[in-house]
Formats: structure tokens, sequence, C-alpha cells
């Protein structure tokens, strides 16, 4: 815990830093941060002998970012992981490497990494952005939180025990209450400074974002649990690599992202 604790303290400030990177800077640390999350994904997966194809991956993160920053109001995504799904199939139909499972593999990792994370330049679009910007992180480190402290103060009801063991329902239930008090108290602090966006927003997203940041949890515990790998890097110590400290994150940008839009459309 106590590991934990200091690297929360080291790693506060590169979150902070994320959030504050502008222009063209917040593509290159997004996709930086894809890609080594993409390779911590592919190492998986690996372990349990699927071979994925790994610089085709790598290749259309990178395409993904450059084509996004140079073209943000089109909608790249689709098209690249349509074309990245035929040079796949054509790879393996010359090489027989990987087979299907490691093409499905590949693309999977594409898509849960560098699309996902992909959603914080939508939100830095968004009006309002600077505000919006920090849900995703503010709402999963509340879940977070309190999801823990509430676990081990009350917790007796396994949650989902055959994926992670130690999480219980009470701690879901104070994870989720925690989320929305704290993020509810963090949109009364910013309505000081900006009331466009008005607190039940707040309330909602925290409600939300309570709800998904622990299944995004659970999804990267389940990956990790079929792959027989405790955690998927040591790049951060005492929370693992990359997905280990964004797994919960990774859920949470889409949900901020397509709630506000729903909201500024209609």
């Amino acid at each position: 815990m106590f590991t934990r604790i200091i690297s929360a303290i080291v790693g506060a400030p590169l979150i902070a830093l994320f959030l504050f990177v502008k222009g063209d800077y917040l593509y290159l640390f997004a996709g930086v941060l894809s890609l080594v999350g993409m390779y911590e994904y592919y190492r998986a997966i690996k372990a349990t002998g699927v071979k994925t194809i790994d610089f085709i991956g790598y290749l259309f993160c990178i395409a993904f970012y450059i084509l996004q920053l140079l073209y943000p109001t089109i909608e790249i995504f689709s098209k690249l992981a349509a074309f990245m799904l035929i040079i796949l199939f054509t790879y393996e139909i010359f090489t027989r490497k990987s087979g299907v499972t490691g093409i499905v593999h590949t693309l999977f990792g594409f898509i849960y990494v560098s699309f996902l994370l992909a959603h914080i330049l939508f939100i830095n679009h968004l009006e309002n952005s600077a505000i919006l910007i920090w849900l995703p992180f503010l709402t999963a480190w509340f879940t977070d939180t309190a999801a823990y402290f509430t676990g081990i103060s009350i917790g007796k009801h396994k949650l989902c025990p055959a994926v992670s063991p130690k999480k219980t329902i009470e701690g879901a239930i104070g994870g989720i209450v925690g989320s929305v008090i704290l993020t509810t108290a963090f949109g009364v602090i910013m309505g000081t400074y900006n009331s466009e966006i008005g607190i039940h927003n707040f309330v909602l997203i925290g409600l939300l974002c309570g709800i998904f940041s622990q299944l995004g949890d659970l999804a990267a515990s389940y990956i990790k649990r079929n792959t027989n790998l405790k955690d998927f890097g040591n790049l951060i110590p005492g929370h693992g690599g990359i997905l280990d400290r964004f797994d919960s994150i990774l859920f949470t940008m889409p949900v901020v992202y397509y709630y506000f839009l729903f909201v500024q459309i209609f």
C-alpha cells in the first residue's frame, strides 16, 4: 500500500501534465501512452501462446494519431480499423504465422488501447473542455479510492470472485457513491468559475463513471486472469504498467465524451 501511495504522489504531477498539455503535444503524449499500452496488451496475449502482429498494430496506432491531428473533424478510426483488418488478413494469408486469433487480438489491442485513449482528444474539442478533461481521471480516482476504503471497512460479499477475488459488492456501491459525492463537489467548486455545465451533469457523470470505472478495472483484471499475469508491466512501481494505471480511465473517457457530446447536441 505504501508503494502505491508513493507512486500515486509521483504519478499525480504526470497526470496533471497530461491534462495541461495542449495542441500537438497532447496528441504526442496520448500516442506514446497508446503505443506503450498496446505493447503491454500484446505482451500479455503472447503469454498465452497467441502470436499477435505487433508491427501492424503500432503502425496503425501512429497513423491514427497523425491523421487525427491533421483532420480532427473527420471520423478516422472506423476507416483505419477496416483497412487494418484487410492488411492483417493479407499479411496472414502470405505468412500463415498468427492465425485468426492473432489477427483478432492485434485489432482488439488497437481498439482497446488506442481508440479508447484517444477520447481524451475528443473531449478536448468539446465546449468547456478545460473542466471536462479532468473528469475521466478524477471520477476514476474517486471511485477507486472510495471502493477501496469501503471494501476494506465493510466489504463481505464478493462482487466477481472469478475475475477479481478482492472486490466486494459493498466496495462497488461505495465506489459509486463516492464518485457521485466527490464529482458533485468538484462541480460545485468549478461552478464558481463556470456555471454553464450544470450541477446535475456532474451528479450524473459521477454516477455513470462510478459504474464504468469499475467495469474498466474488471475488464483489465479479466484479461490478466486469462493470461496468468499479475500486472501488465512494471513501469509504475506499485501500480504495474500503463494499462494497470489507466484501465478504469479507458472506460471513463468515452463515457465523459459521449455524455457531454449528447448534452451539447440536445
